[in-house]
């Protein structure tokens, strides 16, 4: 620090014969921060000495205060905490006897409460009993009621309290009474039998003198009474939807029974089940037995006559039977898809008599499956069977059935495979001489083998178990492997020419099964075998830990849950194959015109480029002789190529040539030889002149 004079601060401490603070050495730094060597600024010494007593007088009244009230503060607090510990000890004396007092009272009052808990248990027993009486008493009531309307023939009355008394039943199940609910749900069926049995014979004959069902050629001729009949129609198809059993009693149904065949159905609506009988009966006399029409060889004959009777009953459906089904807005039911569905059954019924035989038959089987199909296709799309009403392709899924299935669509894939390949056509494309359809050049046998393919999808996929599209995934994923592996055969057989037709037919088939693999990947039913997929796989892991007493862990049961997102596709495994097959392909014809180029090119590496005449010498620039032969190859080669291969290859193919022939010249020509002038205006020519036009 420079020496400067003594500062008023410190003339102010001498003269009151003070020393200076052992913090000296700060004010000294705070006074040259503020005031340095301008001596013009010693006037600032006073302020700032005044300021530092202000602030110290007001540390000291802050001080002086905090020292005052402090102590009051405390002493307030401890007779605050005093009080409050007064307080607590009384209360906790008070909870003491209050608790003694307690204590006693409940002692005293144990035998009481016991012998009221016993009362009031006898009590609430009672109660069950008078309920349990009372259900009793008002299905006995009801049971009369209807036992009288029949006597009295008011058969109005005995259907409206018949529903009453199912609604008992309904509102009975799953209660702990069983005896009365086998009571009731006793009584229920047996009114239920007698009631049909009354309205059935009146049904029909109204349903006789319509006509129905219309199973002739000729359209019926309308009743005379028509009005009267439509009347009397709508009264008992009325009755008759009142005697619905509830959907616990149907399975003790006989009738309702027949329509409880395809899973996931509920039970058919009485007066339809009523409308089929006479079809039912029909059906059986046809196709059962020994009549000529039940043959099992032709499937396609009842289902046509399914759709026919589908096609006939429609418009009076329609016209007289929905319009009643729709006044009552709690049943939400189409006649049409009710009266499909009950035909559907029956169809079932006939399906499950008949696989056991078909199962000894791989045709018969094969053709019975490929007339389902068609049938549930027809009825969705021409008679409007809506597609979340169950159909008829359950029996396909089942176990014996499902397998037989699989293994028939497996060996005739394969002999299918065995043909195609054996086909002097087979790597010829369909579309030769067409030049839009012919751009992808797929060989026949590709093209042939991705449609069956594309078949087998459309088979399977309206299965109604996902479960089963993935058995189906599994063989098309099989039959793509097998069809690789026949590929790579003869790929192999033909690699020794790889320039040739067979060999740049296999690479455009390989090419287009990639592209194909890639757009079914991103299908909705595609990506949903992929999730049902993961599902399963989770599933049958948790279910083997279990089955060995380990207990998953929470990250295991979070794993793969729906919330994951999904990541890559059902066919990536094979997909990679074909690509590496693709990859392996393109690189040998790559290497094999590359190589050819470099043969011609020897002589045009080995010019003397060192001794080129000048420019100025050159009378018509021209292409170095020995570049002829080295451009004339790679030019037949580039036209060879875009001749055999779909653009996409060509394109990538070369492009990949260019890049090689684009480092041998740099590599090999112009930086292993040296130029003048003329050496380099002459490649400069042969490169803009002749090399870069064979690629515009």
């Amino acid at each position: 620090m420079n020496d400067y004079p003594p500062t008023m601060a410190e003339e102010s401490y001498q003269d009151s014969g003070s020393s200076m603070p052992e913090y000296s050495d700060e004010i000294r730094r705070m006074i040259d921060i503020q005031i340095g060597n301008d001596i013009k600024k010693l006037s600032l010494t006073e302020d700032m000495l005044q300021n530092a007593l202000d602030e110290k007088a007001r540390i000291e009244q802050e001080l002086s205060t905090a020292s005052t009230e402090a102590p009051s503060r405390i002493q307030s607090a401890l007779l605050e905490a005093t009080a409050a510990t007064e307080r607590l000890d009384d209360l906790t004396a008070d909870y003491k006897q209050t608790r003694r007092l307690v204590t006693s009272q409940v002692t005293q009052a144990e035998p009481m409460v016991t012998h009221l808990v016993g009362l009031t248990n006898q009590v609430q027993e009672l109660e069950r009993c008078m309920e349990y009486l009372k259900w009793m008493a008002m299905v006995e009531d009801l049971s009369s009621v209807v036992q009288q309307s029949l006597s009295a023939n008011a058969m109005p009355s005995a259907v409206e309290h018949f529903a009453r008394l199912a609604k008992v039943s309904h509102a009975l199940q799953g209660s702990t009474c069983v005896n009365l609910v086998d009571f009731v749900d006793r009584t229920v069926l047996f009114w239920h039998k007698i009631l049909k049995e009354k309205l059935e014979s009146e049904f029909e004959e109204v349903l006789k003198l319509l006509g129905w069902p219309f199973v002739s050629s000729t359209a019926p001729l309308p009743a005379a009474n028509l009005t009267e009949l439509t009347a009397k129609l709508k009264v008992l198809l009325l009755q008759l939807i009142k005697l619905q059993l509830p959907e616990a009693l149907a399975a003790e149904d006989e009738t309702s029974q027949d329509y409880l065949i395809i899973p996931g159905s509920t039970p058919l609506l009485l007066p339809l089940q009523l409308l089929l009988q006479p079809l039912k009966k029909r059906f059986k006399y046809h196709f059962y037995g020994k009549k000529l029409t039940n043959s099992i060889d032709k499937p396609e004959w009842y289902f046509t006559q399914i759709l026919n009777w589908i096609r006939d009953h429609s418009e009076f459906l329609q016209s007289n039977v929905q319009p009643i089904l729709s006044e009552d807005k709690t049943l939400n039911i189409e006649a049409r898809t009710e009266f499909t569905r009950g035909l559907l059954h029956t169809v079932a019924a006939k399906l499950k008599h008949d696989i056991p035989e078909l199962l000894f038959d791989d045709q018969l089987l094969c053709h019975t499956i490929d007339e389902l199909l068609l049938f549930d296709k027809e009825l969705r799309n021409s008679y409007h069977y809506p597609n979340n009403q169950p159909g008829c392709l359950h029996i396909l899924t089942e176990q014996a059935c499902f397998d037989k299935w699989i293994a028939i669509e497996r060996q005739f894939a394969g002999q299918k495979l065995d043909t195609l390949f054996s086909s002097p056509s087979a790597w010829q494309s369909q579309y030769k001489g067409m030049m839009e359809a012919d751009e992808s050049k797929v060989p026949e046998c590709v093209e042939s083998f991705m449609t069956l393919l594309l078949v087998i999808t459309e088979r399977y996929k309206v299965l109604p178990s996902p479960s089963h599209h993935l058995r189906f995934l599994d063989l098309q994923i099989d039959l793509l492997d097998d069809f690789r592996v026949r590929l790579l055969q003869v790929m192999r057989q033909e690699a020794s020419n790889p320039l040739g037709d067979h060999y740049a037919a296999i690479l455009n088939g390989v090419h287009y099964i990639i592209m194909v693999l890639g757009e079914w990947s991103d299908q909705v039913f595609f990506l949903q075998l992929q999730y049902f997929g993961k599902e399963q796989s989770r599933m049958e892991s948790l279910n083997a830990q279990l089955a060995e007493g380990k207990s998953p862990s929470l990250p295991t049961l979070l794993a793969g849950s729906p919330t994951e997102a999904l990541s890559g596709t059902v066919f990536d495994e094979i997909l990679s194959l074909f690509e590496l097959l693709c990859q392996d392909m393109c690189s040998t014809i790559e290497k094999r015109v590359v190589n050819e180029i470099k043969d011609k090119a020897r002589a045009y590496q080995k010019e003397k480029w060192f001794s080129m005449p000048s420019p100025k010498d050159f009378i018509v620039p021209a292409l170095s002789m020995t570049a002829c032969d080295m451009l004339q190859s790679l030019k037949e080669r580039l036209h060879l190529l875009r001749e055999q291969l779909s653009p996409a290859l060509f394109d990538k193919l070369w492009q990949d040539i260019s890049s090689k022939l684009n480092k041998f010249l740099f590599q090999e020509v112009i930086l292993t030889n040296q130029f003048n002038e003329g050496g380099a205006t002459q490649i400069q020519i042969d490169m803009t002149r002749g090399l870069f036009p064979l690629y515009l």
